[in-house]
């Protein structure tokens, strides 16, 4: 095993959650040693959904002291999403009455090289192709034996951050355990729009219900759009929606959501990807806390999957910058957080879910609402 490397902060995830957690800790104290252990290589190796940034997004952006570069990236504006959510007209909520304005359609892969690109220029230090498999409290420092590319790698740290995503990779090794509340996934595939008109393009979100699930389709940078169909991993086995003639034929019974890609080209195999609703029942312990989709992850319907990571990061650097000035209270303050706003987020999904009413009597819709 290779000598350890020694940091301040070890960060367990290389996404946006990890990335953000780093640039506030550097904001916050530009004098910490900081490294991101990435498990997979580099972008794009990592299929990562997560299309649409609220507007209330740039202002955090703006607290991390990074949205002057975002916005250089040029992402399209989003002025609002349509829905055929409780009715079948579909109705647009535009974000012009939003007091942050506007929203964006992105380039997930772009912006995750964003996000790295700007804790890289913080002088946080990655390491990709890295994973932690054991780790041990020694002497109020963390052991973390790892590998990369196969070889033995130690680091020693004072403070871990656990952005490993759903798996919450670390906080189960610590015996946390997920409380997991649906079995949500959601069903992509990648289509190209150039061959269609600009006049006939149909731009930004669209969000369509049907009685076993949601259609969700948006308009991304390069002339592409996702669409994504969103129902419970066992109604997805029993009706074998990944089956690319199936998924074909459900979304042509579609209302909105077929029309917006007609003529399109399709340009990716159907992706499969969790989309529960999940929580950790401990997100803090000596030593650590976890961030992003590792500490809570929301159904996609709340589009705070993105925001949810970068705001809570800023309460993340606090509570591990207090820890390690020897605030024995300040990780159960985080941890308050955290709990506080999963809590808020459950009951505001099931108000939204309830007004769905068309489907009320099947199963899909029966598993969410409260009538």
């Amino acid at each position: 095993m290779e000598e350890g490397f020694t940091y301040d902060v070890v960060i367990l995830g290389g996404g946006v959650a990890g990335c953000a957690t780093a640039i506030a800790l550097k904001n916050h104290q530009e004098s910490l040693k900081i490294a991101i252990l990435e498990r997979d290589g580099f972008v794009g190796e990592a299929f990562r959904v997560g299309e649409t940034l609220p507007p209330h997004a740039g202002q955090q952006l703006q607290h991390l002291g990074i949205f002057e570069n975002f916005n250089a990236l040029g992402f399209n504006r989003s002025f609002g999403t349509s829905s055929a959510w409780g009715s079948s007209e579909l109705k647009t909520n535009e974000f012009l009455f939003s007091p942050f304005g506007y929203g964006w359609n992105i380039d997930r892969g772009l912006f995750d090289q964003f996000m790295i690109n700007e804790a890289k220029s913080k002088g946080v230090t990655f390491f990709h192709k890295t994973s932690c498999y054991d780790a041990a409290w020694e002497g109020e420092k963390w052991n973390l034996k790892c590998k990369q590319d196969g070889k033995e790698k130690q680091f020693i740290a004072k403070f871990v951050v656990d952005a490993t995503g759903k798996k919450s990779a670390f906080s189960k090794l610590q015996g946390a355990s997920k409380l997991v509340k649906d079995q949500l996934i959601g069903i992509y595939r990648y289509y190209s729009l150039k061959n269609i008109p600009k006049t006939d393009l149909q731009y930004g979100t669209c969000i369509e219900t049907n009685s076993m699930g949601w259609w969700y389709s948006a308009t991304l940078p390069n002339d592409t759009l996702v669409l994504s169909y969103l129902t419970d991993a066992d109604i997805a086995n029993d009706f074998q929606f990944r089956k690319t003639e199936v998924f074909d034929d459900l979304m042509k019974d579609s209302n909105y959501t077929f029309k917006r890609i007609k003529g399109a080209e399709v340009i990716s195999e159907i992706k499969v990807v969790a989309a529960h609703t999940q929580y950790l029942n401990n997100v803090v312990g000596k030593g650590w806390l976890a961030v992003g989709d590792a500490a809570s992850s929301y159904d996609p319907i709340s589009s705070l999957g993105i925001f949810k990571s970068l705001i809570m990061s800023r309460f993340a650097a606090f509570s591990i910058c207090d820890n390690l000035k020897g605030d024995v209270n300040a990780l159960k303050k985080y941890e308050h957080i955290v709990k506080q706003d999963f809590e808020a987020y459950q009951s505001k999904k099931t108000a939204y879910y309830n007004q769905e009413i068309r489907f009320k009597n099947h199963f899909f819709w029966k598993r969410r609402q409260s009538f």
